[in-house]
This record gives C-alpha cells, structure tokens and sequence, in this order.
C-alpha cells in the first residue's frame, strides 16, 4: 500500500512538472488568464502600452488625438500611452528602465546609442532584424532601397534594437549662410560666390555703410549669438576647403573622406589650418565682431536684426532672425574655396534619428507591433501623419493639399493647428518617412524655394558624396572616444578663440598645437574612427 502511494505521488509531480514546461512561456495567473490574453480587450483587440513624450501643453493627450483614434481604427489595435513630459523625459526613462517595469515599446524617447547596445545586449530591447525581414515592408524596402539606412542601425553585434526617424530632403537637413539682400542692392554688390567674394562683401558691409543709417561701421557683418560660429560657419566653411565628404555628422564628429579615399581627422590637417587663417582675416578685417566670442545672446542678436544692423548669419532658414527681417535675406548653399572645393557638407543623412522606435522584452506581440509601425514608413502612412485623411482633416485644390478650416484658421498657427489632429507635424524624431518637399510646402502654401530663400537645384548638385551617419561604437570605443574627445573639444574651443582674436600666432603655434593633440589621443581616435567606419560598410 505505501508503494502504491509512493508510485502515485512520482506520478502527480511528474505531471506537475510537465503541466509548467508546455507553457511555452504563456504563462496564467490564478485566474487562469495567460499574460498573451491579458494583452487583449474583451474584443480580441490587442492592446499595447507605450512610452512617448508628451505634449499635453500644445496639443490633447496622444488618446485623444484624432490621428490615433483614426489609427486603432484602422490598425485593429489599441495604444495605453504613457506621456513624459520633455522635461523630465531623462529622469523618467531611467526609473522605467531601472525597474524593468518596461512599456510594450518606447516612441520618440531618445536613447542614445550606447544605451541601446547596452540595453539590446542585455535583452531589455529586443532585435529586430529578422522580423523585419518577414513583418515589415515599408522598413525591408528602404534598407533595400538604401543600405545606409539598415547600416546607421545596425549595432556592432549585428542587432537592430531600435528604429529610425527618415527624412531625404536636402533642404531642411542642410544650413545657409543668409546674406542681407538688402545690403547688396544698396552697395551695388552681387551675391557672393567663393570665400574670396565674401569675405569682401563682408568688408564692404561695415565699411561702406550698407545699412543707410549715415553711420559706417555700426552693421555687424557676420554675427550669431555666442557660440555659434564654431558650429555653424566654421563648419560649414569645410566644405569650401576640401574636407566636405561625410557631410554633417562626419564633421560634428571632426572626420571627413579625403580624394584619396582616407578617413581623416579635420582638427589637426593643414586644411583646417585654412579654415582658421581665413577666420583670422575675417577678424581681422572686423567682419566678425566680437560679439561673435562673448556675451551675445539670441534675444539681443534678433533684436539687432531687428534694426537692420546684421549682415550675415548661418541657419537653416532666414526666418531664425525674426520672420519680418525674411525678406531683407538670401541664402547661400555653399562657397567655393580657394582650390576650387565646393561641397555642402553642413548636410545630415537620410537617418536622422535612430532610436524613434523600441520594442521591448514585455512586448507579447512583438510581430503585430513591427507591423503597427511599419505603415508610417511607407507613403500611406507618412502622408496620413502629416495631413491626415482626405475629406476630413485636408482638402485637395487645384491639385495640392490644404488643411481644413479648424486647422489652417487656428488661432496658434498652422503648425499648431495641424497639431491638435495629426502627430507628426511638431517636434521630430518620429517613426516615421517624412513627405517629399513638395507635399511638406504645398500643405503651407509655399514653395521649398520659398522657404529656404536658395537654389535648390545647388543641393544635389553639390551634396557630398557620403553623408555618414554617427558610427555605432562598441562599449570600449565609447569608453575610448568619450574620454579622448572631452580633452580635445575643450583644447580646440580654447585655441581657437586665441588663434582667431590674435592672441597666438597660428604659424608660429601650429605644430604645437597639433603635438597637443596627438598627445591627447588623436591618432587613438582615427584608428577608432576607421575601424567603425569598416564595420559600417561591411554591413549587409
């Protein structure tokens, strides 16, 4: 009798334990409910909880907004979101992530791309590459279409964890320099084609009175608040003396591919050298006011935009001066250099952003998700998150796109008005391709030329070659660059300022100043750079 009741009880735990192992993971509480099924509404629909950044003080809560209502519609599936505040977007991604208490998916919350490799490796955010593949057309189509876009993601273990925010203009991914038209009709001069025009034009502007105002030498040639010039026309000057190829990203990271094919460091070649000595004489020639260096804040430049006493500035739109003071602007792509280099390397690539989109280890339905974002990035769904649907939030006349009247009348402007209907109108970074040009100017009712105030037809004709992304580091080239880097940026922020207000001889220096470097780890840093740069093409 007691090895009957021994045999039944191996028997009760053996089926014990295969009652737990043929869960395959869909595991039931004491309701016996499976964590898939509480995925779902009483209705089938599936359910998915989302972190975003919120909007709530321009627009209504993402649960309210029509373009998701319209969406669940469509989609089948319902969103619970979770809204961040921008300000405390930081703070708030790192308690969710150091809980594990994590979303289905994360939406336009940036993570940085050592958090995502961090977090990918660790199996918080999950890989996406092969589901793409099978789930995602629109995404499998613009890695097909363009490699660089599958190459920006790709982590160096070979995982996407993450995906991208796309946007091919030309226009609005690149900076001007915006010169005062007003100023060259009133000297008699032509917009300036090479740093040579330029630089005196420049140096006509403040001493030949081109504002009118009976006092030479109040205008300020080329001004920007404080801090700016090392960013925008410094960088931009890269491009006129041959170190343009790469395009922006490749710049902000001081790299650029040299004619014979190298990948080069910007701040210790001798055409950066060129680049300063051309500063200088602007300096020199007081085309560059000290203003430039110290003290000058945006409130106060806009405010002398205002009286007419700015020349010449760098943006992506003339309109950063104040939209009155517009018209008085013209755009300059770019400006040939003494060698004949043209380039406008102030250009960001098609992957803006690379972290717009995240999927989760919580997520139940990871494939039904993959698909949800995929509609945004094909035509349907970028125009759909632009303009919405034809008939209720946009009307086609005469052939083009014009919001309805709530929207186009609103009392905060288009923009904002757009954004009280549709999502991706305000802020960026979404998962999403934005529109063509000419769809994005045709629901403004302007034109690209229009906006930009330039020839458009410059851009692609002198576009770089590459426009790199940032290259994805491995834990230990971050740890590297990183500490490398913080040296260099602050020595080359101190020296140039000597260097450009003449308080050190750039001749007499410069090899000093170049020994700094390589002190600091600058060979270090291309060989870094170009070992990220052959992952990057060995991308498949």
């Amino acid at each position: 009798m007691k090895k009957g009741l021994t045999i039944l009880t191996v028997l009760a735990l053996l089926f014990t334990i295969l009652l737990a192992g043929c869960g395959n993971g869909d595991k039931e509480d004491a309701s016996g409910v499976s964590d898939e099924k509480k995925t779902e509404t009483p209705s089938g629909k599936i359910t998915l909880k989302i972190a975003r950044t919120g909007y709530s003080d321009l627009r209504p809560p993402a649960k309210d907004l029509w373009m998701w209502k319209k969406y669940e519609e469509k989609s089948g599936m319902q969103v619970e979101w979770e809204e961040i505040p921008g300000g405390s977007l930081a703070e708030r991604k790192n308690v969710i992530i150091g809980s594990n208490d994590l979303p289905d998916a994360f939406y336009q919350i940036g993570f940085s791309q050592d958090e995502l490799i961090k977090y990918g490796s660790q199996g918080l955010f999950i890989p996406l590459e092969d589901m793409i593949e099978k789930e995602a057309p629109n995404l499998q189509k613009l890695f097909t279409d363009h490699p660089d876009i599958k190459r920006a993601l790709t982590m160096p273990d070979g995982h996407i964890y993450s995906l991208p925010y796309i946007d091919f203009s030309k226009a609005y991914a690149s900076l001007r320099i915006y010169i005062n038209k007003k100023w060259l009709d009133n000297l008699g001069l032509p917009v300036p084609k090479t740093t040579e025009e330029f630089r005196s034009t420049l140096k006509a502007f403040h001493e030949k009175d081109a504002n009118g105002d009976g006092t030479a030498g109040n205008e300020m040639s080329w001004v920007a608040p404080t801090g700016t010039l090392n960013w925008t026309l410094e960088r931009q000057l890269f491009g006129s003396f041959g170190m343009g190829n790469g395009g922006l990203k490749a710049n902000s990271n001081w790299i650029y591919k040299d004619k014979d094919g190298q990948l080069k460091t910007i701040f210790n070649d001798p055409k950066y050298k060129e680049v300063w000595k051309y500063l200088i004489e602007l300096y020199n020639d007081k085309s560059l006011p000290q203003q430039n260096f110290s003290g000058y804040e945006y409130a106060q430049w806009v405010a002398d935009g205002a009286k007419d006493l700015v020349g010449a500035f760098s943006w992506v739109g003339a309109d950063y001066l104040g939209s009155d003071v517009k018209k008085n602007f013209i755009g300059i792509n770019v400006l040939e250099g003494p060698n004949g280099d043209k380039v406008v390397n102030w250009m960001d690539p098609p992957t803006r952003g690379i972290s717009s989109f995240i999927i989760t280890n919580k997520n139940k339905h990871p494939e039904q998700t993959l698909k949800w974002v995929d509609y945004f990035y094909g035509e349907e769904g970028s125009k759909f998150g632009t303009l919405g649907i034809e008939g209720e939030t946009y009307n086609m006349v005469d052939g083009k796109p014009v919001y309805i009247d709530q929207i186009a009348n609103y009392k905060g402007g288009l923009q904002l008005g757009a954004f009280q209907y549709v999502d991706n109108v305000y802020g960026g970074d979404y998962p999403y391709v934005e529109p063509l040009d000419e769809l994005r100017t045709a629901i403004k009712g302007t034109t690209v030329a229009q906006d930009i105030l330039a020839d458009t037809a410059e851009l692609e004709k002198y576009a770089p070659e590459e426009r790199w992304p940032d290259f994805m580091p491995t834990p230990e080239e971050s740890k590297q660059t990183s500490a490398i880097m913080t040296d260099i940026n602050k020595y080359i922020a101190e020296m140039r300022v000597k260097f450009i207000t003449g308080k050190l001889d750039l001749d007499a220096e410069w090899d000093n100043y170049v020994a700094t470097l390589n002190k600091m780890g600058a060979e270090k840093y291309v060989e870094i750079k170009r070992a990220q740069y052959e992952r990057y093409n060995n991308v498949k």
